[in-house]
């Protein structure tokens, strides 16, 4: 006897289960739309928080450090948070000036890499021409001298220091608080789960997470500053003015992968190419910035860090639009600490082990089932990979 179709099982009247599957898929989408508007519209306040937490994790081993030398943790936690701000605070006081004096040069540096590059890129022609039309615009001008002045970057600064400061104000206590907090919050965590094991299960992922989060951010935050004091030499070495100014800009942006080092790249060739006349002379010092980071990518990096923390360049790369859309520079710092601690969660988490697999750079791992009997072939390991150990 044929089966006759259970009532409202057509097109025109879907079943149960399809409808709870449509409304689990429309509330996911506007969850995900309303989340992604607000961390957009209230950039301002989600960005120092954001900030805070990620560098309460880069600072809390010193903060240890500090307890266990006996200070309370409230005062050591005000003292490193003091010393930090301090030391970023005098380093943009000293380089403001230079940094000023540079951008102003910026379309000068423009000009004169035209001038420069004229036989390599086959663009003097078309200087002159650009200077023909420059003073054609000029009626009655009796020179054809074209001054050329850049953007004023000290009237941008204040254009925005209100709401800078109150970003660094809401970073600043946030993050004396949460550092000052320590297990607080994994406590009380622990204290609200019913069972026992659930409760041992909190302890060893939060453990887990906070030791190696915060083991991560401090090892790059590290081997930034290192790659930062080597360019500053290396820039001195080859008589560019301001070589603090440049190691700064190379520590600071190598937190942003591929496009940090193609900016500081760029703003090295700039600087060389105001600072020396042959072309030769200057693609030496964005050289050896290259040099410097791909040594630092393909060796110091994946010694220091271990391969386990790879990432997918695909998925970084993505996060690195993403961020920086939603929330420009500071996203584009921040990108990469936050898809570090989602993977490492996701490494701990038994159900988004397949999450935390398309995040890794390595290759998966082959499992063979041994034939009944031979107990010699076991599965086959993956094969590391030569890619940097942060994809960046």
């Amino acid at each position: 006897m044929a089966l006759e179709a259970p009532q409202g099982a057509s097109p025109q009247n879907p079943t149960p289960q399809g409808e709870h599957r449509t409304l689990t898929i429309a509330t996911v989408t506007i969850a995900v739309v309303a989340t992604v508007s607000a961390l957009y519209f209230a950039r301002t306040l989600f960005i120092p928080m954001t900030l805070a937490c990620v560098l309460a994790l880069v600072l809390a081993p010193i903060v240890r450090l500090a307890c266990r030398s006996g200070l309370p943790r409230g005062l050591a936690s005000g003292v490193v948070v003091l010393l930090v701000g301090g030391t970023v605070a005098a380093t943009m006081v000293r380089l403001s000036a230079p940094a000023v004096e540079w951008f102003a040069r910026l379309p000068e540096a423009m000009y004169r890499a035209r001038y420069t590059f004229r036989e390599v890129v086959g663009a003097l022609k078309n200087v002159q021409e650009i200077s023909k039309d420059v003073a054609r615009l000029s009626p009655g001008s009796e020179t054809s001298e074209v001054v050329m002045q850049g953007p004023d970057l000290t009237q941008i600064f204040l254009a925005n220091t209100g709401q800078l400061l109150t970003m660094v104000a809401i970073t600043t206590i946030l993050l004396v608080f949460l550092l000052s907090s320590g297990n607080l919050f994994l406590l009380k965590t622990v204290h609200i789960l019913p069972r026992l094991s659930d409760k041992k299960r909190a302890v060893e992922i939060g453990r887990d997470l906070q030791v190696e989060v915060s083991r991560y951010l401090l090892t790059i935050t590290l081997i930034n500053v290192g790659l930062g004091c080597v360019t500053a030499m290396v820039m001195a070495a080859f008589g560019i003015p301001d070589p603090l100014l440049w190691g700064v800009m190379a520590a600071t942006l190598n937190f942003i992968p591929y496009v940090g080092a193609i900016l500081t790249c760029s703003a090295l060739l700039l600087a060389a190419i105001l600072t020396y006349h042959t072309p030769l002379d200057a693609l030496l010092p964005p050289l050896a910035f290259l040099a410097l980071t791909a040594l630092e990518g393909n060796l110091v990096t994946p010694a220091l860090v271990g391969r386990r923390l790879t990432l997918n360049p695909v998925i970084v790369f993505t996060c690195l639009l993403f961020w920086g859309w939603l929330w420009g520079i500071a996203g584009l710092l921040i990108a990469v600490p936050l898809l570090v601690v989602f993977k490492i969660l996701c490494d701990h988490i038994e159900p988004l082990h397949i999450v935390a697999e398309y995040l890794s750079s390595l290759p998966p791992r082959t499992e063979r089932t041994a034939p009944s009997g031979d107990t010699g072939k076991q599965a086959l390991p993956a094969g590391e990979t030569g890619q940097s150990s942060r994809a960046n």
